[in-house]
């Protein structure tokens, strides 16, 4: 007998599979939308203690610190003139 061979690739299995998979989650979203079920959200109340800020009283006449930095003066390298262009030809 000669052998029936159907020239489908392996694939075709899997690509049935996970089509199997989407039609189904999307029967149970289109369930739970028809029904208008849904799961009970759960809440909870929390009672934390607020904690204040402690006061800071600084006197007014704070100076500020004297700091004796040097004497820092950095000057950019002068440009060299350009040099001149030569005279056109006549």
């Amino acid at each position: 007998m000669a052998d029936s061979d159907s020239g489908g690739s392996s694939a075709t299995p899997w690509l049935a599979f996970l089509t199997g998979i989407v039609v189904v989650a999307l029967l149970v979203v289109g369930f739970f939308a028809f029904t208008g079920t849904r799961p009970e959200q759960q809440t909870a109340d929390l009672n934390l203690p607020t904690i204040e800020a402690p006061e800071i009283n600084l006197p007014d006449n704070v100076q500020p610190p004297s700091v004796d930095l040097p004497d820092v003066t950095i000057n950019p390298p002068a440009a060299e003139p350009a040099p001149a262009a030569p005279a056109p030809a006549q």
